[in-house]
């Protein structure tokens, strides 16, 4: 997940699923699903190419909360490989980001990192005025709502703001 420069924020999770890597990218690459299990995600839908190809689109709008808000930005995907691993880039109101998730074999099923990396002035103001913990919540939802989505089939209430 590197670009030319280096981010001004990251944010980077990671939680152990009791399934395989493969069982776990099923439920993931499912779009539509994923506010099912992202307590803070409104909607995310394809927009161009086919799914989970290079070049391909999604739209996703999140609830950050205040003074965040709730924003909608469309993504490219700009890497995928068979580990799995994907990311993505977007832009919105001044602001880059890429987004990561990879998932890793283990003992006991599979470890998922997610990690988002902010570029640009709004990224630097995020840092300072400490939003990227709001951020980092969010995405700490997520994993857990996914553990519960794959593990036991729970889907998360969403989250409130």
């Amino acid at each position: 997940m590197s670009t030319e420069r280096g981010p001004l924020a990251v944010v980077e999770d990671r939680i152990e699923l009791a399934t395989s890597p493969e069982v776990l990218w099923t439920c993931f690459a499912d779009l539509g699903k994923w506010p099912s299990w992202f307590p803070a995600l409104v909607e995310a839908r394809w927009v161009s190419g086919s799914p989970w190809t290079l070049g391909a689109q999604f739209s996703q709008t999140i609830k950050f909360g205040f003074p965040l808000g709730k924003l909608t930005a469309a993504a490219t995907v700009v890497e995928i490989s068979p580990s799995p691993y994907v990311a993505w880039k977007w832009k919105l109101a001044g602001m880059e980001g890429v987004h990561g998730y990879r998932f890793d074999a283990t003992m006991g099923g599979t470890e998922v990192l997610s990690r988002h990396e902010f570029y640009g002035f709004p990224a630097f103001l995020a840092r300072v005025f400490f939003l990227t913990r709001r951020v980092h919540r969010v995405y700490q939802a997520a994993l857990q709502g996914l553990k519960a989505y794959v593990e036991i089939g729970t889907i998360q209430l969403r989250m409130p703001m």
